[in-house]
């Protein structure tokens, strides 16, 4: 059998997500995705699951294998879901369990669990390893500061894969920290099949300062105007379309 290497970037914003304020749309992503040699994408907005068959093959004319995703708020704790058909919010640690068992096939990854914001999953990983099938290493970091060190620490406590992405809120983000699967085939069920498994690697380097510092102030402008929009204070114009 021959297997073949993809460049995933799984954590993805557009501005279909109904928590930050995304200055760009779905198509766009994708678009910029490919030009980076991105092999698998997801998208996934905080809470709301955008995805259909249309946007997927708009993906795979650009050679993108578009995977359905979500990040989801469970008991105020942020989780990185694949693989659902539909997603309801909210959600508890005990139907995720659930789904889980009823469906093998989906995957769940524990993003930026040791970062400084009560949304990060934190103990919570070790109190439902049985939830996840990875850990993320998130690309905000530099040389001397890094809060992946506890969740490399974690995956090797858990015996789980690490799993690089750029959590993209911004296009200038991706490709900053992404990870390689080896699979048999371009499809959900290959790649997940093959990160659950570990056959997965992590290509990342720490952020320059002023890189890391350009970010911050970009993240928190975006802060401010999801506040605005909020508050309905601002309105922002969606082009991206809605899951089918």
């Amino acid at each position: 059998m021959n297997f073949i290497k993809l460049k995933m970037e799984l954590h993805c914003h557009t501005d279909f997500d109904p928590a930050d304020w995304i200055g760009y749309s779905a198509h766009q992503l994708i678009d910029a995705a490919a030009r980076q040699g991105i092999g698998v994408l997801a998208v996934t907005c905080h809470r709301a699951l955008q995805w259909s068959k249309a946007l997927a093959e708009y993906a795979e004319a650009a050679g993108v294998l578009l995977i359905p995703g979500v990040e989801a708020d469970i008991e105020g704790k942020h989780v990185l879901i694949y693989g659902l058909e539909r997603f309801h919010h909210p959600m508890s640690f005990r139907q995720l369990r659930d789904l889980r068992r009823l469906n093998p096939a989906i995957l769940a990854i524990a993003p930026h669990p040791f970062y400084p914001a009560g949304s990060c999953l934190g103990q919570k990983l070790f109190e439902y390893r049985d939830c996840f099938d990875a850990v993320e290493y998130s690309h905000f970091y530099t040389r001397h500061i890094n809060f992946n060190d506890k969740a490399v620490a974690a995956a090797r406590t858990l015996q789980k894969p690490l799993v690089g992405t750029s959590d993209i809120h911004f296009l200038a983000q991706i490709g900053k920290t992404t990870s390689t699967v080896t699979v048999p085939e371009r499809s959900f069920a290959a790649v997940s099949a093959a990160i659950k498994s570990g056959k997965v690697e992590l290509h990342t380097k720490p952020l320059p300062w002023l890189e890391l510092s350009s970010q911050i102030l970009k993240m928190n402008w975006m802060s401010t105007k999801s506040f605005l929009r909020r508050r309905g204070l601002l309105t922002q114009r969606h082009v991206s379309v809605q899951n089918i």
